[in-house]
């Protein structure tokens, strides 16, 4: 630690431990040092440990255990949405992270769509929707469960490969992902999600539903993404 330095000692261990996560040098699951310990080791007061914590506990790197200790939190998939990043892949989050992502594709098929999916797509009643469901994973462990509608003039993604991103197929078709309308609510997970997720049937999950149209205003898709929350990190700049 650098004590004469602009940057407060606490936010100095802070990054410290959280480099050290990055690396690899502490994975999920590993049980931090001991407030004295810690203290011990960077000959910096508990005081000064204790708001270190707080901070890691805070940004999501560490969970207190009562009574047991402090422990590496799995990776969460960070979104920040600001002006800059209204709208962004799952895989370009992950990427941003300094992430892997990947897919497992569940499902592709035509539907007929209900009242919901006809009011956001903005299609005719009668028209067929492509309705995909992949289950998205950063750095192997699955997140979320995505099921996107898209309207019959997206039938292009049918000779595309769905476990990579569908931003770079629309991109390559000449169409930019430009603006975004979502909300999030709390769901429960059903046994399937449980399932995929693995996490247990019931378990508090983040629903997020999404419109997202292109740089002319036109809907590129609909979607629904149940979320493990202790996965998932999302902070919002206004």
């Amino acid at each position: 630690m650098v004590k004469n330095s602009i940057v407060p000692l606490y936010q100095q261990l802070s990054d410290e431990i959280k480099a050290q996560i990055n690396g690899g040098k502490l994975k999920a699951g590993d049980r931090l040092m001991t407030e004295a310990e810690l203290s011990q080791q960077y000959e910096v007061s508990r005081i000064t440990v204790r708001k270190a914590i707080e901070l890691l506990v805070d940004e999501g790197y560490v969970m207190r255990k009562q009574g047991i200790g402090t422990f590496i939190a799995e990776k969460k998939l960070r979104r920040v949405v600001d002006s800059e990043n209204l709208v962004l892949s799952f895989s370009e989050m992950s990427q941003m992270n300094g992430q892997e992502p990947s897919s497992d594709l569940l499902s592709v098929e035509w539907i007929t769509p209900g009242a919901s999916i006809i009011h956001h797509l903005h299609v005719d009643e009668e028209e067929k929707v492509l309705k995909i469901v992949r289950l998205r994973k950063n750095d192997g462990i699955p997140v979320m469960v995505e099921t996107n509608y898209y309207p019959q003039q997206m039938d292009f993604l049918l000779q595309a490969n769905l476990t990579g991103s569908t931003y770079e197929i629309f991109r390559e078709h000449g169409l930019i992902p430009s603006h975004g309308n979502r909300t999030v609510q709390i769901c429960y997970a059903t046994s399937e999600e449980a399932q995929y997720l693995n996490v247990e049937a019931n378990q508090p999950l983040l629903l997020q539903t999404e419109s997202v149209t292109d740089q002319n205003g036109k809907v590129l898709h609909y979607s629904k993404v149940v979320i493990n929350s202790q996965l998932y990190r999302l902070t919002i700049i206004t």
